[in-house]
């Protein structure tokens, strides 16, 4: 974790964050089908392939240390688990 003295890791007292996202695909299993869902397709049934998961973290920028991930349906934006993260820091 950051100090205060870890170069841009602090603004005005706000320690900074980060989210970013990215999405995994993984096993077609009905488990997995029914938890995470399949993103659209221009071909064939409409349906892609494969499973896939979005992978949101809450990341310190100074230190690039990987505070908290959310692993969750492909549906929603990184934006939309933010949210969650109701830190008091800037965001």
């Amino acid at each position: 974790m950051a100090t205060e003295a870890t170069s841009g890791a602090f603004w005005r007292g706000l320690r900074l964050l980060a989210v970013d996202g990215t999405y995994w695909d993984v096993e077609a299993s009905e488990a997995n089908d029914a938890a995470f869902g399949r993103p659209g397709s221009g071909r064939g049934s409409g349906r892609s392939a494969f499973v896939q998961v979005r992978m949101v973290a809450l990341v310190e920028v100074g230190s690039h240390a990987v505070l908290d991930v959310e692993l969750a349906s492909w549906r929603r934006g990184a934006w939309w688990y933010a949210r969650l993260y109701d830190t008091g820091d800037l965001l």
